[in-house]
């Protein structure tokens, strides 16, 4: 081997092991992976998607199947059947109403007091009088209705609430529960006079009673026609009747707070008086063999008093009592109960749908039926099956015709506005039957004044006992 290849041939390993001690280029990481945000759930916009704020958010009514025990029977609960068919129908909720004949307002005081006693939630809907939501809030039963009402979401908006009479709204509305709204108003009626205007023409007045003394002298006059201890005022002797003639007269039988009675107020004192006057002169009667409407047919009455929803029997009867004795039919009306008021004071009443407290979607669901069972277009159509009046003012212009076929509802209907309400108070079904028996004690010859007071004095220690359990 010469010198040259030697010297070629140890340059080469000298590179190599230069080469092996020097360290490898590091490997270059990869690019880091750049971390991706969780996608966003897309926000439910479709038909009754849950609020987004508000007392109500996240709160999914749809799908829910909401019982309601009610008291309607006969032909009107068949046609209350296809108004709830059709919210079944066409309601963007899914919401399905089932709604359920339980009997009476007792029967139905009954099933919920049941399920209350054995812990569990009673129908998603009930209905019954304020005096029922007095005593089943005592165990916490019912939703407080505000929180739906008041919601930006699913409540009313400011037009919607005031087009509901304000009497009627708020009669569900307890004082002595912190003011808590426990019922809402689906249909109200009315303590009305019932006059037959051609008798009247016939004795010489020009028309039906404004004052309590214009009244007096026509029930007299009517009286004195028949000879025979009738033709005057039917005398009604329950409490609803005394708490219209109290209004009527300008007064109350609650006092200033609503929390407690006053049945010794003069205006209560002087309807008496004028009642126990009109009796013992004549004037008046008690009819307790049934119903006042054939008494008044008939001419043995020219006055009676009682509910608005008495009006398609009274017609009824004036058409086949006056075919019965061959004449033409009197012509007949209603009116305001006789005051001393500049304006009428009319005493309006009725049951109210409550919801029970329960799942929130179901309280929701319950809520979104009752808004739209209440709306102008759904009321009118109820009222036509039910003889009911609305409880808002927006539902007249829908019910045209109506009223153009029964004159006596749309006078009726026009004293609306005038409104006043009986107590609400847990008491109040006992302290009716004290009312009823002070009033017949009064007739028999009673002093007025003691008995009114001993009456205050017992409604007022019946509410004590009761509220005492609240405590």
């Amino acid at each position: 081997m010469n010198a040259n290849r030697m010297w070629m041939l140890a340059a080469l390993m000298v590179a190599a092991l230069v080469l092996a001690a020097c360290p490898a280029p590091a490997a270059q990481a990869p690019a880091a992976m750049e971390e991706e945000a969780p996608a966003e759930a897309p926000m439910d916009t479709g038909p009754c998607a849950p609020a987004a704020d508000g007392p109500l958010a996240g709160i999914d009514p749809r799908g829910q199947t909401i019982v309601w025990w009610h008291q309607h029977s006969g032909s009107r609960e068949e046609k209350l059947a296809v108004i709830v068919e059709d919210f079944n129908t066409n309601n963007e909720c899914g919401i399905v109403l089932d709604a359920q004949n339980q009997g009476g307002y007792n029967d139905i005081r009954d099933k919920v007091n049941a399920s209350t006693a054995s812990g569990e939630q009673p129908a998603s809907l009930i209905v019954g009088y304020q005096n029922d939501q007095a005593f089943y809030q005592l165990n916490e039963v019912l939703a407080d209705f505000d929180k739906f009402i008041d919601d930006p979401t699913w409540g009313l908006s400011a037009e919607e609430r005031e087009d509901f009479f304000a009497s009627f709204i708020e009669q569900g509305v307890h004082p002595v529960f912190d003011g808590q709204r426990l019922g809402f108003p689906p249909n109200r009626s009315m303590e009305v006079l019932y006059y037959n205007l051609t008798w009247l023409e016939e004795l010489g007045f020009d028309g039906p009673p404004s004052t309590p003394a214009e009244f007096e002298e026509m029930a007299c006059a009517a009286a004195e026609a028949n000879g025979d201890g009738t033709g005057g005022y039917i005398l009604r002797d329950d409490a609803s009747a005394t708490a219209s003639w109290t209004f009527a007269l300008g007064g109350d039988v609650l006092n200033e707070d609503n929390t407690g009675y006053v049945y010794n107020g003069q205006a209560t004192i002087d309807a008496m008086t004028m009642l126990k006057r009109m009796l013992d002169n004549g004037c008046a009667y008690f009819f307790t063999e049934g119903y006042p409407n054939p008494e008044f047919a008939a001419r043995r009455a020219s006055f009676t008093q009682g509910s608005s929803s008495g009006l398609p029997f009274y017609a009824n009867d004036m058409v086949t009592i006056a075919e019965e004795q061959g004449r033409d039919m009197d012509v007949w009306g209603v009116t305001a109960i006789p005051h001393t008021t500049e304006n009428p004071v009319q005493n309006i009443y009725g049951a109210d749908v409550m919801i029970t407290a329960g799942p929130p979607e179901q309280e929701l669901a319950a809520w979104l039926f009752i808004k739209w069972f209440t709306s102008p277009e759904v009321q009118a159509r109820w009222v036509e099956a039910s003889n009911y009046f609305p409880t808002r003012a927006g539902t007249e212009a829908h019910l045209t015709g109506y009223v153009e076929e029964n004159p006596q509802y749309g006078e009726a209907l026009a004293l609306l506005g005038y409104g006043a309400y009986e107590p609400q108070l847990i008491s109040y079904q006992a302290v009716r039957d004290a009312a009823e028996t002070a009033f017949n004690e009064i007739m028999q010859g009673a002093d007025i004044q003691a008995t009114l007071d001993a009456l205050t004095e017992t409604a007022n220690e019946l509410q004590e006992e009761l509220m005492g359990e609240v405590q």
